[in-house]
């Protein structure tokens, strides 16, 4: 609070909050209400910072965001992974005052040399977003534009080419010999629905009504549920499997992705598995559905979205 007193015709003013505090002289008592209120102001603020929790490295925000944010995310799996890998660089133990753009620049330099420019991009946008949350809804002081100047890749489109029809052949013989009985079933359901991964593996029971033909889609990446028709071979599939869990591919992501990587290269295929979700898609352009029909299906939101999956088979 203020403390304005008239000394020898001049204002004397002294503010003091919180054990803080300041003084000063005025000829007028309006000059003296200013400045009052201003100081007031300032160390309200400087107080307000002050109290401010200083986490001291990086590391400590990652492992909060983890346990505390990405639970209640739809990627918490994937994020979990990425975020477990990039906390054992050793710089993210840095204290934050000694941590440098020039440091974070040398890690995106060498990471670039064993891994993709997008994931680079993904791996920066989850720190940036835990810096965001951590100053604006932990109220912690936190260096939130240690990231803003560091110039990301580029991400060149690769062209997209059609699944060769050997190929898949020799993957879908090779997928109902392997040790996870989910392998060629969740190979097939992408095919024919073009369902994302984790959509798929993301499926309920009692998400599918076999009676009516329809598999409802809840969970998805965009946030908008949608139904997908069941032709004779999603069927087939679903039939042959057994209900021993709520889910009807009762794996995680990772189990997907590592069972997967090691079939493709043990038979030199390079199909990713998202790969699928492109060629089943282009299938139903070939059947001569209607665009709203088609999109209904995939999900997509806009038809400039919808075309890039778009390839006739003989683009390949």
């Amino acid at each position: 609070m203020a403390t304005i007193r008239k000394r020898n015709n001049k204002y004397q003013v002294q503010v003091r909050i919180r054990g803080k505090g300041t003084s000063a002289t005025f000829l007028t008592l309006d000059l003296a209400r200013r400045w009052a209120r201003s100081k007031e102001i300032e160390l309200e603020k400087n107080i307000k910072v002050g109290m401010q929790y200083r986490p001291k490295t990086l590391f400590e925000i990652l492992d909060k965001y983890k346990e505390v944010v990405i639970p209640h995310k739809k990627s918490a799996s994937s994020e979990t992974f990425m975020i477990n890998a990039f906390i054992k660089n050793k710089w993210v133990a840095l204290p934050l005052n000694m941590l440098s753009a020039a440091q974070i620049a040398e890690y995106r330099d060498k990471r670039l040399l064993s891994v993709k420019p997008s994931t680079i991009i993904r791996e920066f946008g989850i720190v940036k977003h835990a810096l965001q949350v951590a100053k604006l809804e932990w109220d912690w002081d936190v260096p939130n534009d240690l990231f803003t100047g560091i110039r990301l890749p580029q991400i060149h489109q690769r062209a997209v080419r059609r699944i060769n029809d050997h190929d898949l052949t020799t993957l879908l013989e090779e997928a109902s010999k392997h040790s996870n009985i989910y392998l060629k079933p969740i190979i097939l359901i992408a095919l024919n629905t073009a369902m994302r991964r984790g959509e798929i593996l993301c499926l309920k029971w009692s998400d599918i009504d076999l009676k009516r033909n329809f598999i409802n889609i809840n969970n998805t990446k965009t946030g908008y549920a949608r139904s997908i028709q069941i032709n004779d071979n999603v069927r087939v599939v679903l039939e042959n499997l057994e209900m021993i869990d709520e889910k009807v591919f009762p794996i995680s992501v990772n189990s997907l992705r590592l069972c997967y990587q090691r079939l493709c290269n043990k038979l030199n295929i390079k199909i990713r598995f998202h790969d699928f979700r492109h060629e089943a898609i282009s299938r139903l352009f070939e059947q001569n559905l209607s665009i709203p029909h088609i999109a209904s299906i995939s999900g997509h939101r806009t038809i400039s979205q919808l075309f890039r999956y778009a390839h006739y088979k003989g683009s390949k």
